[in-house]
């Protein structure tokens, strides 16, 4: 459940932005404004002098691919896991099977 809402102040390439957000997911909030800051300005070290809404759209695309990529490596990783589980569920299967059939 979220807490009560309150305004804290960030900032991205040197500007100030006023957010509203819930005061347990403040820590989350002000992590995230460095990511965006810090990927933000890594665009700015490529020398071109461009608006900073190009900045944050490049910044934008370059976030989204990277949680595109993650979420995919995640399917990945859960699918791997399941077969494995499933591989280990059966052969514990199997092996209760062979208990009962060798008891009296």
């Amino acid at each position: 459940m979220t807490g009560h809402k309150e305004t804290i102040h960030i900032s991205v390439l040197g500007k100030e932005f006023a957010v509203s957000c819930p005061e347990d997911e403040r820590e989350a909030l002000i992590k995230a404004a460095r990511y965006v800051d810090l990927r933000m300005q890594e665009g700015q070290r490529g020398g071109r002098t461009v608006s900073m809404e190009r900045h944050a759209v490049m910044a934008a695309l370059n976030m989204a691919y990277e949680l595109l990529r993650l979420r995919e490596q995640s399917v990945s990783t859960s699918a791997e896991w399941i077969k494995r589980v499933e591989g280990l569920t059966d052969k514990v299967e199997q092996v209760l099977r062979d208990e009962l059939k060798e008891r009296p």
